[in-house]
């Protein structure tokens, strides 16, 4: 007797609505994500010089990178350890040292205290016990990670496949150019979960879908990334902004990088239905204003067409008739494999 076909293709059921605004499980993300992982923070480029810093908050956590007197890069927490201000404010800069935005205390490059004005009593007592909390720092390639575990995961294993994915880009090449904010209404995961499938394209990028062949766009997923891969079509190869590598790297990043530029784009957590984008664009040469002018604005249109359409599904997931949906299983396998990390992440 025959055995009875077996389904070809198995849903996959996505996570839950209320993932996507309950608080108490965007306090676990931060908790057992967030501040347990790896994160890709920034890139050397944006930090060149002793003194220069990047400021950011991640998932609520107020960050601090700098490179230090020596060349050498350190992080911290962005907290001064008086009464809790930021020591600097958010964003890239220089300074020969870290004054606190509250009380002046000074801190060196190197996070020691130096300085602590009209505080009284044992200043130097206090200078010599006093430093901001550090955070666990590695590089690769030019970008920087911070870690904000006690004891930090491997490293190497965070990457995943990312090295293979990058192949032989030479990422140090790049100088940096400037960043960008946009401040979206929805959980950081809808948007992340927007990069990880070319299948919207059709319908919300027109611009976009111009320029790609549509019928050999596929996302192939590995080990903590999600790969975008497709032809440019034929009447666009030469002008096409859209080549090169377009990589997700677990929980948040993603890397942009067309023929002469680069998007570093950080999905940040601000909320349980509100998430930060943040750009950092670099590109090989800076004289090149036009040329990294139009990579920049169509970058801004394809994100403005994003956020519309991530905010439209944050509202139905708040709404309460939405509990859970299927995946394609031929468009989706980079959602598939996002959710089943924030799964185990999470429990």
């Amino acid at each position: 007797m025959a055995k009875p076909a077996k389904s070809k293709d198995k849903h996959i059921e996505t996570l839950p609505a209320s993932w996507y605004h309950d608080p108490a499980v965007h306090e676990r993300e931060r908790e057992r994500i967030f501040a347990s992982e790896w994160l890709l923070y920034g890139h050397e480029a944006i930090v060149p010089e002793p003194g220069s810093y990047l400021a950011q908050t991640i998932a609520g956590w107020p960050l601090l990178v700098i490179r230090d007197r020596e060349g050498a890069l350190r992080a911290f927490h962005n907290v001064c350890r008086h009464r809790a201000s930021m020591v600097v404010a958010e964003g890239a800069g220089k300074a020969p040292a870290l004054r606190c935005m509250y009380h002046g205390w000074v801190y060196d490059t190197d996070g020691r205290l130096k300085k602590a004005p009209d505080f009284g009593g044992d200043e130097a007592a206090l200078c010599a016990n006093t430093s901001l909390f550090p955070v666990h720092l590695q590089t690769w390639n030019g970008f920087i990670f911070i870690c904000m575990a006690q004891k930090p995961p491997s490293f190497m294993e965070s990457l995943g496949d990312l090295p293979i994915a990058a192949g032989n880009i030479d990422f140090t090449g790049f100088s940096y150019h400037s960043s960008a904010k946009h401040a979206i209404k929805c959980n950081w995961k809808v948007y992340a979960e927007n990069y990880a499938e070319g299948y919207h394209i059709p319908a919300v990028h027109p611009g976009l879908n111009r320029e790609v062949d549509f019928a050999s766009y596929r996302v192939a997923t590995g080990s903590r990334i999600a790969r975008h891969l497709s032809e440019p079509r034929a009447e666009s190869r030469d002008s096409a902004v859209y080549g090169g590598l377009w990589v997700w790297l677990w929980p948040y990043a993603a890397l942009n990088v067309y023929k002469d530029g680069m998007n570093l784009e950080l999905m940040v957590p601000t909320g349980p239905e509100t998430v930060e984008l943040q750009y950092h664009f670099l590109f090989r040469d800076l004289a090149r204003e036009k040329t990294n002018r139009e990579a920049m604005d169509m970058s801004t249109a394809v994100t403005a067409e994003d956020i519309k359409i991530c905010e439209i599904v944050q509202k139905n997931l708040r709404a309460g008739v939405y509990k859970t949906g299927v995946l394609s299983p031929r468009h989706e396998g980079g959602v598939a494999l996002f959710q089943d990390m924030v799964r185990k992440a999470v429990g």
